[in-house]
This record gives structure tokens, sequence and C-alpha cells, in this order.
């Protein structure tokens, strides 16, 4: 091979490596960016989890809050029916003594206390006594029945407004219910929405894990073909260089043979040789 065809392969070759060279420098470049951005990507992983937990927490928080007021309500719900249930009787006993509910008790009231007045301050005939005292005992009845009305009445108006004040209580539990579930929902849509970013996180980090597969197995390639670049290089840099000094020397060998030839011509001639003639004449002669 000649030195010139020497010079184009190492000039080729270091092309070839300067080329390498860069794409190793790109390569690793783009390593770093994607490392970094692995990093980034499993540092917002890691916060959405923590985020997570706090509002699965706060899921359960207001589960149990929830299932509180429930039990709360199904135990007003009860009492509801047992207060209806109770209002109903009375109202069927306070129809029956409906006739009564409109008696005057204060006038029956006065009627009993003017008859037994009477039979106590008067002599009466016995058949008018014992008339009188028959009447007495049906005012007395009557009276019974009226204040039994009277009192019926004003436990179905407290009934009443007991069930108004239950079914208040009712639909304040039936908001706090609504707007606790509303919560719930929310944060749950909120913990879908964040799952969703993790998924899609995860698709990143895992293709940005490919990818650095893809660019770390470059590199190895890459500084393998350099390696072998450098060898191929450097055999040919010795190649030229045993060329260039083989070439001196069969420059040098030339150099000294025309020498040699002159000297012995000068000798044949019987002229006088100096010193250094008879270096180059004996081969010792270095310039």
């Amino acid at each position: 091979m000649s030195e010139e065809e020497l010079i184009n392969q190492l000039n080729e070759l270091r092309e070839e490596m300067k080329r390498l060279e860069e794409r190793k420098v790109e390569v690793r470049r783009r390593l770093n960016e994607l490392k970094n951005s692995k990093s980034e990507y499993l540092t917002m992983i890691r916060t959405y989890k923590e985020e997570i937990i706090k509002i699965k927490n706060e899921i359960i928080k207001l589960e149990n809050e929830r299932r509180e007021i429930l039990s709360k309500r199904k135990e007003l719900i009860s009492k509801l029916r047992e207060v209806r249930r109770e209002l109903l009787n009375k109202r069927k006993t306070l129809n029956e003594l409906s006739s009564f509910s409109k008696v005057s008790v204060n006038s029956i009231r006065r009627k009993i206390d003017a008859m037994e007045w009477k039979i106590m301050t008067e002599s009466l005939p016995l058949h008018e006594e014992n008339k009188m005292v028959k009447e007495i005992s049906r005012l007395e009845t009557l009276l019974s029945k009226a204040l039994e009305a009277k009192k019926l009445g004003s436990e179905v108006v407290e009934l009443k407004a007991n069930i108004s004040s239950i079914n208040l209580e009712l639909n304040e539990l039936n908001d706090k219910i609504d707007k606790i579930s509303s919560k719930i929902n929310e944060y749950r849509s909120k913990l879908s929405n964040i799952k969703g970013k993790i998924e899609e996180l995860k698709g990143r980090v895992s293709s940005i894990v490919n990818e650095i597969q893809t660019l770390t197995t470059e590199l190895a390639s890459i500084s393998s073909m350099i390696n072998e670049l450098r060898s191929k290089y450097s055999i040919l840099s010795s190649k030229l260089r045993e060329l260039r000094i083989s070439k001196a020397r069969e420059v040098e060998e030339r150099i000294a043979e025309e020498k040699r030839k002159k000297v012995e011509e000068k000798k044949s001639r019987g002229e006088r040789l100096t010193l250094d003639d008879l270096k180059i004449l004996y081969g010792e002669y270095h310039e």
C-alpha cells in the first residue's frame, strides 16, 4: 500500500472517528435529558400518589361521617313512624270523642258544682235528689270525655309539631348526606383523573426507559467502533511510519552508494583520499 493510500485511509479514519465522537456527545446529551425527564416524571408520580393517599383518607373520613348521619336518619325515620302511628291512634280515639270536643268543660263543672251544692244545702225530696245524683254522674262522665278529648287534641297538636320537627331534621340530614355524597363523588372523580395522569406518566417513563436502553446500546456500540477505528488508525500510522522510515533508508543508501562510487572513482584515478572518503569507502561515514 502506497503512502498516499495510507494517508487517505488515515484521513478517512479521523473523519469517521470525529463523526462518531460527535454522535457520542449527542447521545450522552440526549441520555442526560432523558434521565432528567425520567427523574422529573417519577417525582410527579410520587407526588400524585401522596395526593391519592390524602384524598382516600378524606373519602374514608367523609364516608364515616355519612355512615353516622345515615344511622341517625334511620333512627329518626323509625321514630317518625312511631310518632305517626301514635298520631293515627290518637286521631282515631279523638274522632270517637269528636262529639265531646266542643263541650264546655267549665260549664259542666259549674253545673256539677251547683247540683252538689244544692244537694248539700237543701232538703230535697228523695226522688229529686236521686235524679240529681244521676245527672251529676252523667255530667261527670261527660266531663271526663270532654277532658280526654281536650287532652287528645293537645297531644295531636304536639305530635304534629313533633312530626314537623323530625321532618325538618330529616331534611337537614338529607342535605348533609347529599353534600357529603357530592364531595365524595368529587374526590372520586379527582382520584380517577390523578390515576389517569399517573398512567400517562408511567407510559412516558416506560418510553424513556426504552429510549435510554436503545441509546445506551448505541453508546456502547459507538465506543466499541471508536476503539476499533483507533486500533486501525494505530496500525496504519505504524505502517505509514515504517514506510517513511523505509523510504528514508532507501534515500540514505542511494546517497551513500553514490558517494561510495565517487570515492572509488577518485581512488581509481590515484587521487589522495581524505578521512571522510575512507569512512565512506568502508561504510563508516554518517552525516
